[in-house]
């Protein structure tokens, strides 16, 4: 109101006086103080009234902005999807947060979000509210040399997305895996200087179709592009082979395939859509995944992950899984050591795929703390329940850099101190641990309550030399490729060796895989390995009783079990 209490007024587009409503003028102030700006637009998409934070925005003052069609505003490219977002609004749907591309006068962006819902006074208007699209989005990783996201660059987009776009209820968005094999052999073709010309083209390319630079590199030939429903696989496909054209060489070459999946999270939770979706994007940017394996699951979208994801959570919350226990023995004295748990699912169900699955979809943690817990409660009221018996369980690399698991694991274990020099732990290579510091910091606060950490699968996948550098463990079990190759070609003969050596020097013990008969445990022991685990010893487990564990091969002495010779 002013000064003598009656309503404000702004001119509208005809230059008549306009009323702004007390409930507006809360709106108004609020999209001042946000930082925001505050549009109101015809049917069409002609701005007829603006007011807020116009020059931080679109490099314009407000006031300018009437009679300006609004896709006037943004990247050319994305005038298609503006059309189709304002036709939405009209027809009475409210959509929230669209990331656009605004160009300013002077030719460069700004990358914004736009919300808007029709007009709730005027049918024939529409309002609309401009803001940062930094308030939305996380800050992402770009590679440097060619100006596209990164893989954790593209989840950290999408997650977002489909957070601000509960239940469906938003801007309908799609994400497309892009599959080009022919894109390095194209590159080699052009020549250095023209293949520097052919990324940058590539990248602009790759850019201008997303919502808003949210295109990815997730490997050398595979990408991933977030963007609106009304552009469709073929357009993109067709966009990149005009692309290649446009070089007059390797168009031929250059042939991209694509399959999308849709961020719309309607009927499942966004927890489980964005995990559901991570999940995609790694098995996809995974050496070996190619466009044929993702595209039967994702042309439904992310339902069928979903469903994956519940039952496994159903099999976890059930306890739904058995424990079989196989013996490590010592080499030196024939002794065992201790026996590694491993996890058998009802139904047959692989556990390495089940573990991998639920490291990619972020409930690895679960099934970790689940499987701890058996093993707790078998040390404690079963047969594991005799002294002489040691246990190690296996951890994902993906549980030691989890907060919440991590502090839930300490937190059990500060319970457990009847098991202090019996239960143990193994870190597993089937997922690549990110952050070595977090997870050593982990491990180190495991040790330090009396419990032993070891590498499973060392030499192999991602446990290499530089875990060893940076984390502080007691054990390193030898991945048994080693093992088989040394007893049938002698070729890994010297990595042996080097692997021994090496943790002799650092105080820290052996174990070894695949041991299959007497001669190569005599090899072993010729390369000063401690451990030994295989058939040789024992094939995994189940005891009914206390003193379940004789076998053929294992049997008691003075409290000890002892494997005999054949």
């Amino acid at each position: 109101m002013d000064a003598a209490g009656k309503p404000a007024a702004v001119r509208d587009e005809n230059g008549n006086d306009r009323s702004i409503s007390a409930s507006s003028k809360s709106y108004v102030a609020f999209a001042f103080a946000a930082a925001d700006l505050l549009i109101e637009a015809t049917a069409e998409g002609r701005i007829v009234f603006a007011i807020g934070a116009a020059m931080s925005l679109v490099g314009r003052p407000a006031r300018l902005l009437n009679n300006m069609d609004l896709p006037e505003l943004f990247r050319p490219s994305q005038e298609p999807r503006i059309r189709t977002i304002v036709q939405r609004m009209a027809a009475g749907e409210r959509v929230r947060h669209v990331l656009l591309q605004v160009v300013l006068p002077d030719g460069g962006e700004m990358p914004v979000a736009m919300s808007g819902y029709p007009h709730p006074d005027n049918p024939d208007h529409i309002m609309l509210v401009l803001m940062h699209s930094g308030t939305l989005l996380p800050t992402v990783q770009r590679k440097k040399h060619d100006g596209l996201l990164d893989r954790e660059g593209l989840e950290a987009l999408a997650e977002t997305v489909i957070k601000e776009n509960p239940n469906g209820t938003g801007e309908s968005l799609q994400l497309t895996l892009l599959d080009i094999p022919q894109i390095t052999e194209l590159r080699k073709r052009l020549g250095s200087e023209r293949s520097v010309e052919f990324v940058e083209k590539f990248s602009d390319c790759l850019n201008d179709i997303s919502i808003g630079d949210a295109a990815a590199k997730l490997s050398d030939n595979k990408f991933g592009i977030i963007h609106g429903a009304e552009i469709t696989s073929a357009d993109i496909e067709q966009r990149i082979t005009e692309l290649a054209s446009s070089l007059s060489v390797g168009a031929e070459l250059l042939s991209a395939q694509a399959t999308h999946v849709s961020l719309d999270a309607a009927g499942i939770s966004a927890e489980e859509a964005t995990n559901a979706l991570v999940y995609t994007i790694n098995r996809f940017s995974a050496d070996g995944g190619t466009i044929t394996d993702l595209a039967k699951a994702a042309k439904p979208g992310l339902s069928e992950t979903v469903a994956k994801m519940r039952e496994v959570k159903a099999v976890i919350n059930r306890g739904e899984f058995e424990l079989n226990y196989q013996p490590i023995v010592d080499l030196w004295n024939n002794a065992v050591h201790h026996f590694e748990c491993l996890v058998r699912f009802k139904g047959g169900e692989s556990p390495y795929t089940m573990v991998t699955f639920a490291e990619d979809v972020g409930m690895v943690g679960e099934l970790d703390m689940a499987i701890l817990d058996r093993a707790m409660g078998f040390m404690r009221a079963g047969p594991g329940i005799e002294n002489g018996l040691k246990f190690a369980v296996n951890l994902s690399g993906r549980s030691l850099g989890n907060a919440a698991t991590a502090a839930k694991l300490l937190k059990t274990l500060h319970s457990a101190v009847d098991l202090r020099g019996r239960l143990m732990f193994e870190v597993t290579e089937s997922a690549e641990i990110k952050d070595l510091q977090v997870a050593n910091a982990v491990i180190q606060e495991i040790r330090s309550r009396g419990f032993l950490v070891g590498l499973d699968d060392f030499g192999a996948g991602s446990a290499a030399f530089h875990y060893l550098r940076s984390l502080q463990v007691d054990h390193v079990k030898i991945d048994g490729s080693y093992v088989t190759e040394a007893v049938a070609t002698g070729a890994s003969l010297p990595f042996l060796r080097a692997i021994s050596q090496l943790c002799r020097e650092l105080k820290v013990a052996t174990i070894a895989e695949h041991i299959e008969n007497q001669e190569t445990a005599n090899l072993l022991r010729l390369y000063n390995v401690r451990y030994g685990q295989g058939y040789y010893f024992g094939k995994p487990m189940k005891p009914s009783s206390e003193r379940g564990w004789t076998t053929p091969v294992m049997s008691w002495r003075n409290d000890v079990l002892y494997f005999s010779v054949k």
